[in-house]
Formats: C-alpha cells, structure tokens, sequence
C-alpha cells in the first residue's frame, strides 16, 4: 500500500533466506526510495523495513542528517532534473544522475530545527495512512454484510463499541 509520503507495504514479499541470498538489501525504516525506471523519479520513504529490488535506490543521509531533509530534498532534486531535460520525463536514473544533484545544506541548528519541525507532520501523515487502512478494512468488511442483510444499522454501534482500541 502506498501514500504521497510513505510505502507501507508491497505486493511481493521477500524471504529471509531469499535475502541472504540475493543482491537485495534490507532498507530501514525512513530511507527514501527513489524509483530509476517505470515511473521514474518517483519518491517514497519506507514506513517499515523492506527490501526493494533494482530498479530503485534507497538513499539516506550522513552526519545525522534527518531522513525527512533527505526526502524532500530528493524530491526537489527530481524537478531540477525534470526542468534539465526540459520538462520531459526522463526514462533512467542511474548513480551517475546522483552526480547531477547539488544539495544544499545548512549549518545543523538549523537542519535540526527542520527536521524537529517536519518530524511531526510526518509521524502525522503516517499515523493517518494506517488509520485509513483500517478504516478500508473496516468497510470492506462491513459493507458486504450490511448489503447481504447479514448485518442491520442497529447492529453497528455496539460492533463499533467491540472494535474500538483498548
């Protein structure tokens, strides 16, 4: 499942053996992905630790540089290369595009100021990609039964009681 910001999950699945014995890597929590080819350009941070496969690079920062300053700076970085080519899209990246990327950084008070900033806006935008998740299960879960009558209106505010969090 994906958002603007963050991949929650994927499609595919890989196995801790089929890890150990692959080029693929684990990336942590908070790494930005960028996507290299099919929708090129195409910036997500990874919400949970996964692994991803070759046509994305996983990018994070040094020096304590916040994952959040990292992300959006990549996103910046994809228009600059878009406005480069002359607003086409363009169909690759590879690390010798990274060469191309001119990040500015600041003194790091005021990286940390930004990042202590933004954090919470992340930490909401994740917050509220699970609470949809749910909230999709939820409906279809309940949708099916109320058309099929298996459920009425009535039934529903004590199954919303039952479901509420502990």
């Amino acid at each position: 499942s994906e958002s603007d910001v963050y991949v929650l999950t994927t499609e595919k699945k890989i196995t801790i053996e089929g890890l150990n014995n692959s080029s693929a890597k684990l990336l942590r929590k908070g790494t930005t992905i960028i996507s290299a080819r099919g929708t090129v350009g195409k910036c997500a941070m990874v919400a949970v630790p996964m692994a991803m496969n070759q046509s994305c690079y996983g990018v994070i920062g040094k020096n304590n540089i916040s994952d959040e300053y990292i992300y959006f700076q990549l996103k910046n970085a994809v228009q600059t290369l878009q406005q480069m080519g002359h607003g086409s899209v363009f169909n690759t990246i590879t690390r010798d595009t990274f060469k191309n990327i001119k990040v500015p950084f600041c003194n790091e008070e005021l990286t940390n100021s930004y990042s202590l900033l933004v954090k919470n806006y992340f930490s909401k935008i994740l917050n509220n990609n699970y609470q949809n998740i749910a909230l999709t299960n939820l409906r279809d879960t309940l949708l099916p039964k109320l058309i099929s009558g298996e459920l009425s209106l009535e039934d529903l505010p004590n199954l919303a009681k039952q479901t509420e969090p502990a």
